[in-house]
C-alpha cells in the first residue's frame, strides 16, 4: 500500500528540509506545491499558465487549481509508493479535498508530522536569514554565517513584523487542520527545536512503526 505523509509546521520550522531528507530515506516522492507552481509555469502547461496569470495579478492560487496540480502530480510514476506533501494542504478545505482525492484510489494520509517550534525561535531563524546579492546563496547570521565580503540583503518577508504576521496567519489557518488530522489519528508532534538529524530520526522511526503495524 502507498504511504502518504503531510508535513505540518509554521514558517521556519524546517518542514521543507525534513520533507526532502525523508523523501530520500523512505524512497517516496517529495511533492512541494511551490515546486509544482514553478515547474508548471516553466513547462508552459495549461495549468501553469493559469497559475502564472493568477500570481501576476497578486491573487492567491485558488484551492481548485492547487488541488488539480496535486492530483496530476500524484498520478506520476514516482508517486506509486506514496508521497510526502510539503506546503499542502494549508487549510481544512484543502485537507478534505486531499482526502477525497486519495480515497478515489483507495488511499489515505498515513501520518501528519507536526513540527512544533516556539514563536521566538521561529522569529530568530527567519529574521537572521540573508541572501548574497551576487551569488543568490542564502545564509543565516547565527547558524550559517556568510563569508567575509558577501553582499547581503534581507528579504522583505524576513523582516520581524512580517515574520510575526506570517506566523499568526499560519496558526489561524492551521488550527482546524491539526484537529482534522488528530481526529483521523495520524497527527504526531515532533520537537522542531532539536537538531535536524534528530528530528529526522524520530519521524523515520514513527513511519516504520506505522508501516509495521
Amino acid at each position: 500500500m502507498p504511504f502518504y505523509l503531510v508535513m505540518i509546521g509554521p514558517p521556519g520550522a524546517g518542514k521543507g528540509t525534513q520533507a526532502k531528507e525523508l523523501a530520500g530515506l523512505l524512497e517516496l516522492a517529495h511533492v512541494s506545491t511551490g515546486d509544482l507552481f514553478r515547474n508548471n509555469i516553466q513547462a508552459g502547461s495549461a495549468l501553469g499558465k493559469r497559475v502564472e496569470e493568477i500570481l501576476a495579478s497578486g491573487a492567491l492560487v485558488p484551492d481548485a487549481v492547487t488541488i488539480e496540480l496535486v492530483r496530476e502530480r500524484l498520478l506520476a510514476q514516482d508517486c506509486k509508493r506514496g508521497a510526502i506533501l510539503d506546503g499542502f494542504p494549508r487549510t481544512l478545505p484543502q485537507a478534505e479535498a486531499l482526502s477525497v482525492l486519495l480515497a478515489e484510489a483507495g488511499d489515505k494520509i498515513n501520518l501528519a508530522p507536526y513540527i512544533k517550534v516556539s514563536d521566538q525561535v521561529l522569529v530568530d531563524r527567519l529574521t537572521g536569514r540573508r541572501t548574497d546579492r551576487r551569488t543568490g546563496k542564502i545564509y543565516h547570521l547565527k547558524y550559517n554565517p556568510p563569508p567575509p565580503g558577501a553582499d547581503l540583503e534581507q528579504r522583505p518577508d524576513d523582516a520581524e513584523h512580517t515574520v510575526r504576521r506570517r506566523i499568526a496567519e499560519y496558526y489561524a489557518n492551521t488550527a482546524p487542520l491539526l484537529e482534522y488530522y488528530r481526529a483521523a489519528a495520524v497527527l504526531q508532534e515532533f520537537d522542531g527545536e532539536l537538531a535536524i538529524a534528530d528530528v529526522l530520526k524520530l519521524i523515520v522511526a514513527t513511519v516504520r512503526e506505522r508501516l509495521a503495524a
